[in-house]
């Protein structure tokens, strides 16, 4: 995976008014988002509830004349906050399974190899609810192709910690895996 982030066409000025350029920005980043909004541990329309509202968020941003600096970034922090605020109210912990079937699995696969691979993710989903909240989180950032200052900027800590906590997530779960 490459530390680039997505381009993404700028200046979105006309956000408000061009639903093209909308929706073109919708279909970059929702899949990343909801991807990353699950793997913290909300449900599928949890996460979906989450990311159309950060995306209304982010018109009401653009149209009241908000900066317009690393729109991907703001978006990610929009939804993970929206995805505290919403593990807060319902008093949910992020002990929840992880679950495997997010991505399909290949259809020309064998019986053998799909159960091979859902334990690969069993495994992992595991290794993953064993990470600190922290790491856990840097390192789903992390893998939805944020740049480490875009992580600091989602979480609000510094890069250097970033960089230190990612690296200590990757170590345990290949640790854990046998990797």
């Amino acid at each position: 995976m490459s530390g680039d982030s997505l381009p993404l066409p700028l200046p979105l000025t006309r956000f408000a008014a061009d639903s093209c350029e909308a929706t073109t920005l919708y279909r970059e980043l929702r899949k990343p988002l909801l991807r990353y909004l699950v793997c913290l541990g909300l449900s599928a329309d949890e996460a979906q509830d989450v990311v159309q509202d950060a995306f209304v968020s982010l018109h009401r941003h653009l149209a009241s004349g908000g900066s317009q600096e690393n729109i991907r970034s703001w978006l990610f922090r929009v939804a993970h906050n929206g995805a505290r605020n919403r593990q807060h109210s319902y008093d949910r912990r992020f002990g929840k399974p992880f679950d495997p079937d997010f991505n399909s699995i290949a259809d020309e696969a064998t019986p053998e190899q799909v159960v091979l691979e859902k334990e690969k993710f069993r495994r992992l989903g595991q290794a993953i609810l064993s990470l600190t909240e922290s790491e856990r989180e840097c390192l789903l950032l992390r893998a939805g192709g944020l740049r480490y200052r875009e992580i600091a900027e989602v979480l609000g800590i510094p890069t250097s910690t970033v960089s230190d906590t990612v690296d200590r997530a990757i170590k345990k779960l290949a640790e854990k895996c046998n990797v």
